[in-house]
Formats: structure tokens, C-alpha cells, sequence
């Protein structure tokens, strides 16, 4: 291992040259002049393993420089009688048991609409199944279109058919074979199938010609545009194969730097945080970034984001020259903000928990605070983020 990926980087936990530029080591602050700040974390992230373990993904986002959070967190700490020891405030630690519905009670006060929060906490919610489904869609069946100059992606096509897929698959296949189909996509593009040796093309699609039989045989006329998609994502083998012998290949331009093909297609965080920097800037305004630690945030990957934001913002009709601030990683135990933003993410997790049926006490104390601040923009197969 060479001393320049063992370096140290003043501003984050993160070591070695990959992860030098986009620290921030002092504390954030607002300024009239240059914007505010966003400090943004993540819960339920499982990275492209989406089938299997938890069902959602959540960024939670709230627009506070450290000054202000040091504030509210240490008034926080004080009613929650959370001992100084603890080094920082998290969510799962602090919040989340059984034993925590009065200082959920606090949290919730902060969130609701007199609280300090009140106005500029956001929560991306990603359901992981949807996002196979939609990943299905986009690399196969988009491809597909693409081939014979038809764009299904602008008119909205692409995204009902992922809704199809998503919402009626259940019923069409049968839950458990579902499960299966699933499973086996999620792990074929996943990146541990760098070299096909997980999921081969002849096993997914062993399983997409089954799941299409078993929907051909329902005679529900409901579920005949899922046969329909089903039929034809089990055509797309060569789009698949063509994915398969694109993995790895390496593009460089002066905006995206050494970005690798797909080799993070079914990773939800960097695509969420695009979406959410994106909504949240069209509501707040310009915006400096500062993003949790996390190994997937390398300079690169982060030059890549900044780029998208800036592509999504301009789509909205937005200056984003104007409007994109600074993009930054910080440690949670150094930035106040960083630790509202997990209180947030949390509890946005577990909400999402509870509308999926599982039992979450911390998501029956805070779904009223918390559902208002899901956007409608969020990676779901419906037009409500939680019906």
C-alpha cells in the first residue's frame, strides 16, 4: 500500500488521495453573501444490495450552518438527559428504541411546525424494490427503445412501466417468485457481479421467462400490461450482455473524471443526492453542500454529483452557475448540522418502516412530523411518497 493512499486528510476519517479535495475541517456558516448550508446524512444504506435487507433508503437534509445546530443540539442533549459522554447524537442510538417515545417526543417537537426545524428538513425516500424495478426499466428495456430512436424516458413511459413492474408484480408472479426476480436482477447488476460469476445472463433470464409465463397464465385483464413488460424484458439479452461487457471501461472528461460505466447503476445514494440538492435549491436558494463521510464520496464521485446538480438544476430553469455553492464531506463528530441531518434521516426511516407494515414504535411517534417533509420527487412507485 503506497503512503499517498494511507495519508491522512484533515476534515475527514477518510484517507488516501482519492479522498483530498472536498473536505470540510472548521464548522459551517450561513452568509448572506455566498448561501447557506445543507448538511445532508443517510440511513437504510445497504449500498447495491437492494434485495434482501432493509426495503428503504433515506437522506435527510436540513438547511442549518454548526452554529445554529450546536445550539439546538446541545438544548437537545440537555431535555433528552443524554450524558455528555456520548460523543455525538444518532438517531438509532439515542432515538429509536422502545424505551425512547419521550425523547422522540422532543425530536418531534422540533420537526413539527413550530419547532426550530420547522421549514428546512427534508426527506428523500428511495423504496430499494421500486429502484430494481426502474433499473430493469433503464438499462434493458430503455435500451431497447433507444436502439430504434424511441425515447420512453422524457414522455414518462419508462417510469410507469418501472410502476407496473413494481406494483403489480406481487400479484402477477406470486410474492415469493417475486422475490426471486428481485433478487436475481439486483444481484446481476450489483457490483459484486463485476465478472458474472454471482448471476450469469443465462440465469437472469431463466428467471425473466418464468416470471413472464407466470404472469401470461393469470387471466386478470389488470395484469396483462405486466405480462406484456415481463415478455419483453425477457427480449433484451443483448442489452444485458452489452452491460455485462461495458462494466469497468473507464471515460474521462473535464466535467465527470474518471467515472466507471455502471459500476454504480444500482447504488441509490449518489443518484439521491443529486435529486434531493436539486429539489432542495430550487427551495431554499444557493446552497453550500456537506455531506456525511461515506467511502463512495471520493473526490471523483463527488466531482460527478457536482455535475448533476448542476445538469438538474439547469433543467429546471435555474441558474446553477449562480446557484451551486461548495460540495463538501465532513465527519458527523465535528459538525453539529451533520448529526440533525442523521436525527432526520432516522426518523424518516422509521416512518418509511412503518407504512411497509413492519413494527416501528419510533415511526408511529413521528409520522406526523416526518411525513409532510418527504418529497413528492422521492424514488417510489407512486405519486404520494408514502400512500
Amino acid at each position: 500500500m503506497s503512503e499517498t493512499s494511507r495519508a491522512a486528510n484533515a476534515g475527514t476519517g477518510l484517507t488516501g488521495e482519492k479522498f483530498s479535495r472536498r473536505n470540510q475541517p472548521d464548522p459551517t456558516r450561513d452568509e448572506a453573501d455566498s448561501g447557506r448550508w445543507l448538511a445532508i446524512d443517510e440511513s437504510g444504506q445497504d449500498g447495491d444490495q437492494l434485495h434482501g435487507r432493509g426495503r428503504y433508503f433515506v437522506l435527510g437534509a436540513v438547511a442549518i450552518d454548526d452554529a445554529e445546530a450546536a445550539e439546538i443540539i446541545g438544548e437537545l442533549r440537555a431535555q433528552a438527559r443524554i450524558q455528555a459522554t456520548a460523543p455525538e447524537l444518532k438517531f438509532q442510538r439515542n432515538f429509536g428504541g422502545a424505551g425512547d417515545s419521550g425523547r422522540r417526543e422532543l425530536l418531534a417537537a422540533l420537526l413539527g411546525p413550530s419547532g426550530p426545524l420547522a421549514g428546512r428538513s427534508i426527506v428523500y425516500l428511495v423504496d430499494k424494490h421500486y429502484m430494481i424495478s426502474a433499473k430493469l426499466v433503464d438499462l434493458l428495456i430503455e435500451e431497447q427503445f433507444h436502439a430504434v430512436g424511441v425515447d420512453i424516458v422524457g414522455n414518462g413511459v419508462a417510469r410507469e412501466m418501472a410502476r407496473v413492474i413494481a406494483n403489480d408484480g406481487p400479484r402477477g408472479v406470486g410474492s415469493e417468485y417475486f422475490d426471486v426476480f428481485l433478487a436475481t436482477a439486483s444481484m446481476f447488476f450489483s457490483k459484486k457481479n463485476r465478472n458474472g460469476d454471482r448471476v450469469t445472463a443465462d440465469e437472469l433470464y431463466s428467471v425473466l421467462r418464468t416470471a413472464a409465463t407466470y404472469a401470461r397464465r393469470k387471466k386478470n385483464p389488470r395484469l396483462r400490461p405486466l405480462a406484456d413488460l415481463l415478455k419483453l424484458l425477457a427480449s433484451t439479452r443483448e442489452h444485458a450482455e452489452a452491460f455485462v461487457a461495458d462494466r469497468g471501461q473507464v471515460v474521462s472528461s473535464s466535467a465527470l473524471p474518471d467515472i466507471v460505466l455502471h459500476e454504480d447503476d444500482m447504488e441509490p445514494l449518489i443518484p439521491s443526492l443529486v435529486a434531493l440538492v436539486t429539489e432542495a435549491t430550487e427551495r431554499f436558494g444557493r446552497l453550500h453542500v456537506l455531506a456525511d463521510d461515506q467511502k463512495l464520496f471520493t473526490d471523483s464521485n463527488l466531482d460527478y454529483v457536482d455535475a448533476g446538480i448542476k445538469a438538474m438544476t439547469t433543467l429546471q430553469g435555474l441558474n446553477a452557475d449562480t446557484l451551486r455553492g461548495e460540495l463538501r464531506r465532513g465527519r458527523s463528530i465535528d459538525h453539529p448540522s451533520l448529526q440533525l441531518a442523521d436525527l432526520v434521516s432516522g426518523a424518516g426511516l422509521a416512518v418509511a418502516r412503518r407504512y411497509a407494515g413492519e413494527s416501528s414504535p419510533a415511526g408511529d411517534d413521528l409520522v406526523s412530523e416526518v411525513s409532510p417533509l418527504i418529497l413528492k420527487t422521492s424514488l417510489v412507485p407512486y405519486d404520494e411518497p408514502l400512500p
